[in-house]
């Protein structure tokens, strides 16, 4: 029997490149540039499980790293006429990944399986429009008993059947590295990774009840936090690090990293003993959880950067999305970060439940503080969206605050769903692009005055080459010669001034225009 796993749909039909990570969130980007892939984690583990205990023809497909659009991904799934399709999607990517799958059922008859976030939140839906079996929340060993032949009317996890206990993550073999190449997957690799990075997974879940997470309140709907044995985790950074010479690094990609205090000074012990700390570690992890002494191990093993999700500054809002607050102890641990050359790197989101225009301001200034401190090394910036399956996603609903139905919106790169009586979807998109502006300017003031532009042209030559840095030098004095028009527009009211702002959108312009921005 042949069985296909297919990621997503890579490009939209409205010129969007797709970053799809559906425990999380997906957006798309219309400059390729912009644009990179995230390893289909659930989906490789199942693949590779289903290789190990069945005698079934195994094929993992990803439309993602191919940038498939609808057309390009059916012409090559029909080749391999499969008997079986496994189809993770986000409910951004929902119809056309349904489209394509519909399709291939049409012409092959092949059986329709959906599994992930969209999924999960509306079973239904997509049973009614021909999908033929939706498994909810994690699917691996659903998805093992479905093709090992045991009724589907007794399979835990199968719609409507009750959800599947959550697994012993130590029983699933290293995932999928056949079909597709890990180290594919760190080459251009996520932007703020400064190597060629493979992602990996330590552990899975988080204790946390944040009302906008798709993981805890989809893939695993309740608390949790389970992790691998150390050893198991050693061999599978010996296996890619064997497998693929050039890798660099290894990207900790999970919910949060560092949840026990033991688990990490015990992870950190044994990568330092099998002599692992010359490759270079980041990881998703919880401010909350971390310390002095976690941060010292991270840092003695290799780990050179960590992400914490900060999300808002206003300690109201944190409370009305169930994120825990303490400014207090984030500076203090992003300055002992700092003192031991540890990178830092924060999440930010604008719009979420509870938020005012001025709560959002408040977290615009957080960033531009901690800018100016030198404590965040990276900053990422996106809308807050009610994800379909998250508590947040039915406050709103309930409320008549959800404005938008067209399910290629539900991308916290672009739009906003909501609009809030005090707090309109314009004006949520409009302080995220100031944030996004603000993160710019400052980092660019930042670096300038600590003379750090030189280090930037050394990454970035020895990364793109001389082209791509003069093409993002005349971006970034673009883009701040824009932000001083918009923050200080009132000074050019005179002519000299009109005219000195014309002169300059023409110089730019041919610049442009040259060098294909």
């Amino acid at each position: 029997m042949k069985v296909v796993l297919a990621n997503s749909i890579g490009k939209d039909k409205h010129g969007f490149y797709i970053i799809h990570s559906p425990s999380r969130w997906s957006e798309g980007v219309r400059n390729i540039e912009n644009w990179f892939a995230y390893y289909p984690w659930e989906l490789s583990y199942t693949s590779s499980l289903l290789k190990r205990e069945t005698k079934h023809e195994i094929k993992l497909l990803d439309g993602c790293l191919e940038r498939l659009n609808l057309e390009s991904y059916y012409k090559k799934i029909i080749p391999e006429k499969p008997d079986w399709l496994i189809m993770e999607s986000a409910t951004r990517m929902i119809e056309e990944n349904l489209e394509l799958a519909l399709k291939i059922k049409k012409e092959l008859g092949t059986k329709i399986v959906f599994v992930g976030q969209h999924a999960s939140a509306f079973p239904e839906e997509l049973l009614d429009r021909g999908v033929d079996y939706v498994c909810m929340g994690e699917y691996e060993i659903t998805i093992l008993e479905l093709l090992q032949g045991k009724n589907p009317k007794d399979i835990l996890g199968i719609y409507p059947n009750p959800r599947r206990p959550l697994l012993d993550i130590d029983y699933l073999p290293f995932p999928e590295d056949e079909d597709v190449k890990r180290i594919d997957y760190g080459i251009p690799g996520e932007p703020s990774s400064e190597y060629i990075e493979i992602q990996m997974y330590a552990s899975r879940g988080c204790p946390r009840s944040c009302n906008f997470c798709v993981a805890r309140n989809i893939y695993y709907a309740q608390p949790n936090w389970r992790t691998r044995k150390i050893e198991n985790i050693i061999s599978e950074i010996k296996y890619l690090k064997n497998k693929y010479p050039k890798v660099e690094g290894i990207f900790f990609d999970e919910e949060v990293h560092n949840v026990k205090k033991d688990f990490i000074l015990n992870l950190c012990q044994a990568i330092k003993k099998e002599g692992l700390n010359k490759l270079h570690y980041e990881a998703m992890c919880d401010i909350w959880f971390m310390d002095e002494e976690m941060l010292k191990a991270m840092r003695d093993a290799g780990y050179y950067k960590i992400r914490f999700g900060i999300e808002t500054a206003n300690r109201e809002v944190a409370e009305l999305i169930n994120k825990q607050l303490d400014l207090k102890k984030l500076f203090f641990l992003l300055q002992e970060a700092k003192k031991i050359g540890l990178k830092t790197y924060g999440t930010f989101m604008f719009g979420a439940w509870g938020s005012t225009k001025e709560s959002d301001l408040e977290t615009i200034e957080l960033i531009k503080k901690l800018i100016l401190n030198g404590l965040l090394d990276n900053i990422q910036i996106s809308i807050s969206t009610p994800q379909p399956g998250t508590k947040f996603y039915q406050l709103v609903k309930e409320k008549g605050y959800l404005i938008e139905n067209e399910y290629y919106k539900f991308d916290g790169g672009n739009f906003s769903m909501v609009s809030y009586p005090e707090y309109k979807k314009e004006e949520i998109e409009k302080i995220k692009d100031l944030a996004i502006r603000v993160r710019d300017h400052f980092y660019f003031i930042y670096r300038f005055r600590k003379g750090l532009w030189l280090n930037w042209f050394i990454y970035v030559y020895k990364k793109q080459g001389m082209r791509k840095v003069i093409k993002k030098i005349l971006r970034r004095v673009k883009n701040e010669f824009v932000f001083i028009l918009k923050m200080y527009l009132g000074l050019l009211k005179d002519q000299i001034g009109i005219l000195t702002f014309l002169i300059f959108v023409c110089i730019f312009n041919i610049l442009f225009l040259i060098f294909d921005i």
